[in-house]
């Protein structure tokens, strides 16, 4: 895929969501809690500011005012660009213009980080594709981290694939300043550096895990920062449960969390607005399950490492609240997605209608100012 084809896609993308903000107005009633932006900014301009919704309020007030109550779960890179960002732009424009060319940079590199293994190039396109049209993919485009650290994680792994292990390095520090699972390249990458040792002699070659010693370092200064200001290293731990999401300080096992659903799934209420976003937890943590068990047979152990710990470390919280946006950064699921989709064609058919139609109504739901992910 050329980046001119990219673009293209990228562009196409943009402009449904686009045109499904501007019509879903018809379909669903605006609940008017926690609008990008406050009820009177969303309401001038609903296009804009409802990519703000959620966590995106929380992004703009850390970039516009420094840190808040509660708001220590969120990592400091991204409000940090947009800060830097809005003495040229708006705040909000900022924000989405960094997603959003994050995003598309993301993209030219993971094209590149398939075709390193692939000599089918279709697979890179469906991987493209599947990215594209999962049901939650409008977050990359949005005031979240999701564009923004999945290119760094892309970058930190092509790098070191491409032997380049100080910049490996240097994007793995970025990433785990931008979302505590960027902590997960660390094991990662020192798998991958142990894949390409083959023949050759470990302790001439033991000096290129000395970068990768700077992937904790984004983590360290963000918890040195927050015990400076909170007395509490951990605040973007201890914060999480302010948010009134039901998420445990205590691990919870996978089993008890899928029986939980399987409850939940059963008794509440259809015409409950959450239950689309309970059965989208539940049916993405039993699909990511098997990929997890997927990707660990058929790609790099280095991509299944990071891959598997970005599924199953939010699970441990003992709900899958978010689940359906975090799995979008843990690209080696798409690549396997993106295979499959590339040999089966008639079922690629109407797992993309699904797909398709999935985006539409989770998207309708989320500029609306309901809760998705």
């Amino acid at each position: 895929m050329s980046i001119k084809t990219i673009f293209k896609y990228i562009l196409v993308w943009q402009l449904a969501i686009i045109i499904i903000t501007s019509l879903s107005g018809y379909f669903l009633p605006l609940p008017e809690t926690y609008l990008g932006g406050a009820t009177q900014a969303y309401v001038e301009n609903p296009l804009l500011y409802s990519r703000a919704n959620f966590d995106g309020n929380h992004y703009l007030t850390i970039a516009h005012r420094g840190y808040g109550y509660a708001q220590q779960a969120f990592f400091p890179l991204y409000p940090n660009l947009i800060r830097y960002f809005s003495k040229y732009l708006t705040p909000i424009n900022s924000a989405v213009a960094i997603s959003i060319i994050s995003f598309f940079i993301a993209i030219i590199f993971l094209v590149k980080l398939v075709n390193l293994d692939e000599t089918n190039t279709s697979v890179a396109k469906w991987t493209v594709i599947s990215l594209l049209a999962f049901p939650t993919s409008f977050f990359f485009g949005s005031v979240y981290t999701e564009g923004l650290f999945l290119m760094l994680v892309v970058l930190s792994f092509y790098c070191a694939r491409t032997g380049r292990w100080w910049l490996a390095g240097i994007f793995g520090a970025l990433a785990s300043y931008t979302r505590f699972v960027g902590i997960f390249l660390l094991p990662a990458l020192i798998f991958e550096w142990h894949q390409q040792l083959e023949n050759r002699n470990w302790k001439l070659e033991v000096g290129k895990l000395l970068p990768l010693l700077l992937i904790p370092m984004g983590l360290l200064v963000y918890m040195s920062f927050l015990n400076k200001t909170t007395g509490d290293p951990l605040a973007f731990i201890h914060a999480q449960k302010l948010f009134g999401q039901g998420r445990s300080e205590k691990f919870i096992l996978l089993y008890q969390v899928f029986w939980r659903y399987i409850k939940m799934i059963f008794t509440v209420d259809l015409k409950n607005p959450i239950y689309p976003t309970v059965a989208l937890e539940f049916v993405t943590g039993v699909a990511f399950l098997w990929a997890s068990i997927m990707v660990a047979i058929r790609q790099r152990k280095s991509y299944a490492i990071f891959a598997t710990l970005s599924f199953l470390i939010p699970t441990l919280t003992g709900n899958l609240v978010s689940l359906p946006r975090y799995i979008l950064t843990a690209f080696p699921f798409f690549i396997g997605y993106g295979r499959f989709l590339s040999q089966y064609k008639y079922l690629r058919q109407v797992i993309m209608t699904v797909s398709y139609v999935l985006l539409v109504v989770y998207l309708t739901m989320f500029v609306r100012g309901y809760w998705v992910s």
